[in-house]
């Protein structure tokens, strides 16, 4: 303990005699320390954290899908496994649903989470407030009754301790306030609901008798028996799945084409996102590796001044292992003092995360720093002062005593294992930045190419808002468009409002599917026919949106209720059913409608499952023949949409004063919300990329400055003898060419080995593009030759004279 005390005492002192070395290795330490443990506090919360539920590594979810989407399960389906199944303990389901919440404040739409009444017990959550579900309230002739969440609770109530017992209505349906669950209690896999009841046999968008005809919404939770793994509980649902379709023939999920398989929770929760955080974390890694090549050929400078004080120790008896543990003892304090400021940049780094990345990652998944950030911070922290401090320490432990002793300061030149060290690490910072640029080379180029994605609508101009109607006060059709009829003629009154038009859909997204017969195709059971998208428009919903009709008319005034169903088909639904046919001579049937629709135009293909994705065939049927409660509304504005938000509210206050109006933002926002993700890859890794290039330049130009030092005289006999500048400077330039095409030639192989890592984080660009693969090296050696150019200067400045004095 004495001896690493005085080791330390000793560390600082050095520390203090030589301050700029110092503080250039604490900054550029902390600078890769606080970028490591950033993105460690994303993986820490999305991968490692464990979920505050009971025995969470027991839970699954179970998941209907298709080769083409992935879809929610229906009662019968949901009723079948649980009542059958032997793998699971418990099953649980839950739904999304937007109600209206009035009383107690302005009316407000909010999230609200379906869910059989054993949900929290299965998760092992228990109230804050009150208590929980009973299985009396999850049945249709229950008290309806409601859990608050800590969030709402707060807001909305101001934590009054007598909420329990108290009314509050959703969709004017007055429920019972049983509890408020705790705070520090979050579901990522459901999303931000805000209140929750046990009524999981209802949904605000469809009748409940529909609910039993295969009508998918729920989505189920189930926990593994003690000693039965995911890989044995998915032969059983599989055997299952092959059941209920037996027994479910005419159910439209009854489709051989369909699977039933469970996850494990933490899988569902990470979903794509995974993969991303991965790489992210290794490029943080080549940022920690290349600061450490950075610190550690300081390291060796500061080593050559150090050589005579340890032969001297050397000679006087000290042990080799007794200067090796003093060196790294020198490293590892340093280290540790760059940790502590890089955990004050990780946490300032992790604070912008969760901001501005907020979007990005699931809800209720809080990003920051624990004590696992912590041990792994330090974790780090300890193996690169090891890592940087190893070089020198070998270095100087194993000098030639004599030798060195015999030496005359100023003339002694570094020896060849010290300028291949400094070399070898300048070459590994290279092949690291090359890597990291072609990784931020390559989102660039798929970003480019996501910008330049026509989402088939004009977004300018455009203004969407949500609006969700009780079910209760608008509960029939009619009725309910009766209400939106009304909310266009008003719309299209306020000044600055061109047109006004609803849709089922945001754009960009879609909420329905169908499956369909069209014309010319053989009949096939329910079950085996195909999914399409199917979405509710009203007449002007094109012209508002600037969505060409290729042939055919769009939908008006005459398109009722009791009028011929009629559809349009969008380009791809046309291509897929019907190449080189009349569109316009087709029909098409619907789910289960008795009536085929007739095709009445075909519209351009818009984006409508995201900018990335292929656009899937679509019809679009008149709203008045498929009415639905909750509807967006879509604006086209003479100028800024947000200045007829005001107006808009007051028009729909003016109908129903207990309507709210939700997610009002513009369009151009909803297609910028879509490229979010991209672009937030692309800032960060080519952020890292540029902080690595500025290292590795760094790095380069500190080689070549030591170099230019230590073969000074050299550079003097060369003049003396008739070299001239030019000579010197291509000398110096060269070594530096070297280094980086040796760099280079390492990083490109790696880059090329690892491309397929970055292949699900791309649109339209191959993991190997050559572009990408060409410019970045190119790049990368032009500044290698800029960096160099300064120490080459240098040089060519040296007096001969002085220099063999």
């Amino acid at each position: 303990m004495q001896s690493l005390l005085r080791n330390m005492q000793f560390a600082f002192r050095l520390m203090g005699r030589t301050p700029g070395i110092t503080a250039a290795a604490v900054l550029t330490l902390a600078l890769g320390i606080g970028a490591n443990s950033a993105i460690f506090s994303v993986i820490n919360a999305l991968l490692l954290k464990p979920f505050p539920y009971r025995d969470p590594a027991q839970l699954v979810s179970v998941e209907v899908r298709d080769k083409i989407l992935d879809r929610s399960m229906n009662l019968v389906r949901y009723e079948m496994l649980r009542d059958r199944s032997r793998s699971f303990r418990e099953m649980a389901v839950w739904a999304n649903d937007q109600l209206n919440l009035t009383g107690n404040g302005e009316p407000v739409q909010i999230a609200v989470g379906r869910v059989s009444p054993n949900f929290f017990s299965l998760l092992g959550v228990v109230p804050q407030l009150g208590r929980d579900f009973t299985a009396e309230e999850g049945q249709p002739q229950g008290k309806p009754v409601v859990l608050l969440s800590d969030a709402l609770w707060r807001a909305r109530y101001h934590s009054d301790p007598g909420i329990v017992g108290q009314t509050v209505k959703l969709d004017a349906t007055a429920a019972t306030v049983i509890g408020v669950l705790p705070a520090h209690v979050t579901f990522p896999f459901v999303g931000k609901a805000e209140i929750w009841t046990p009524r999981y046999f209802e949904y605000s968008l469809m009748p409940t008798q529909r609910l039993r005809q295969g009508v998918g919404y729920l989505n189920l939770l189930a926990r593994l028996r003690t000693g039965v793994t995911v890989l044995e509980a998915n032969t059983e649902l599989s055997a299952l799945n092959e059941e209920y379709r037996r027994q479910n023939s005419t159910m439209p999920d009854a489709d051989p084409q369909i699977a039933l398989t469970g996850r494990p929770l933490r899988d569902v929760v990470a979903g794509e996102l995974r993969s991303k955080v991965l790489v992210l974390m290794g490029a943080v890694g080549a940022i920690l590796l290349i600061a450490c090549g950075n610190v550690g050929s300081l390291l060796l400078s500061r080593a050559m001044a150090r050589r005579r004080e340890v032969a001297v120790r050397a000679a006087l008896g000290a042990k080799r292992s007794t200067i090796v543990g003093q060196l790294l003892t020198e490293s590892l304090l340093l280290a540790l003092i760059a940790a502590a400021f890089g955990i004050a940049l990780g946490w300032g780094a992790t604070r912008a995360l969760a901001i501005w990345g907020a979007a990005q990652m699931p809800q209720g998944v809080p990003v920051g720093i624990d004590w696992r950030v912590l041990l792994f911070t330090l974790t780090v922290s300890v193996l690169a002062g090891i890592l940087f401090g190893m070089a020198p320490a070998l270095q100087l432990s194993g000098i030639d005593i004599n030798g060195t002793l015999r030496e005359e300061g100023r003339g002694a030149s570094s020896s060849a294992g010290r300028v291949k060290a400094r070399d070898v690490l300048v070459v590994g910072q290279i092949a690291l930045s090359l890597i990291l640029l072609i990784s931020a080379g390559l989102l660039v180029r798929s970003f480019v190419r996501l910008l330049a994605v026509d989402p088939g609508f004009e977004a300018r101009n455009r203004l969407t808002m949500s609006l969700t109607l009780s079910t209760l006060k608008y509960s029939t059709p009619a009725q309910q468009t009766a209400f939106f009829d009304e909310v266009l003629r008003r719309a299209a009154t306020v000044p600055g409002v061109r047109s006004a038009a609803i849709s089922a859909a945001q754009p960009l997204t879609t909420v329905r599917v169908t499956p369909v017969l069209p014309q010319g195709q053989p009949d096939r059971p329910l079950a085996e026919r195909p999914f399409v998208t199917i979405e509710a428009v009203s007449p002007g919903w094109f012209s508002t949106m600037h969505i060409p009709l290729r042939t055919g008319r769009p939908f008006d005034s005459n398109d009722q209720a009791q009028s011929t169903p009629v559809v349009i088909a969008n380009e791809s639904f046309v291509r897929e059913y019907w190449p080189g046919l009349d569109p316009l001579a087709e029909h098409v049937v619907l789910g289960r409608r008795p009536v085929p629709a007739q095709v009445v135009g075909v519209a351009a293909d818009v984006k409508n499952t995201g900018l990335e994705q292929e656009t899937r065939p679509q019809l679009y049927l008149p709203f008045s023949q498929l009415p639905w409660s909750s509807m967006n509304l879509v604006l086209r504005t003479e100028g800024p949409p947000q200045t007829v938000i005001g107006a808009v509210r007051a028009q729909i206050a003016a109908i129903d004063p207990d309507q709210p109006l939700t997610d009002v933002q513009s369009v151009e926002d909803l297609v910028d919300a879509a490229r979010a993700q991209p672009r937030f890859l692309l800032v960060l890794v080519g952020g890292f990329a540029g902080l690595a290039l500025l290292l590795a330049i760094i790095g380069i130009y500190g080689v070549l400055s030591f170099s230019v030092a230590q073969r000074r005289q050299e550079f003097g006999v060369r003049m003396a003898m008739g070299a001239d500048r030019e000579n010197i400077l291509a000398v110096v330039l060269k070594h530096g060419f070297v280094l980086a095409i040796i760099g280079v030639g390492l990083g490109l192989a790696a880059a090329f080995l690892l491309a397929k890592l970055m292949a699900g984080m791309l649109y339209q660009t191959p993991e190997r593009d050559p572009l990408t693969f060409v410019a970045a090296p190119i790049a990368l050696v032009l500044v290698a030759l800029m960096a160099s150019y300064l120490p080459a200067r240098r040089a060519t400045r040296v007096n001969p004279v002085d220099a063999l004095r």
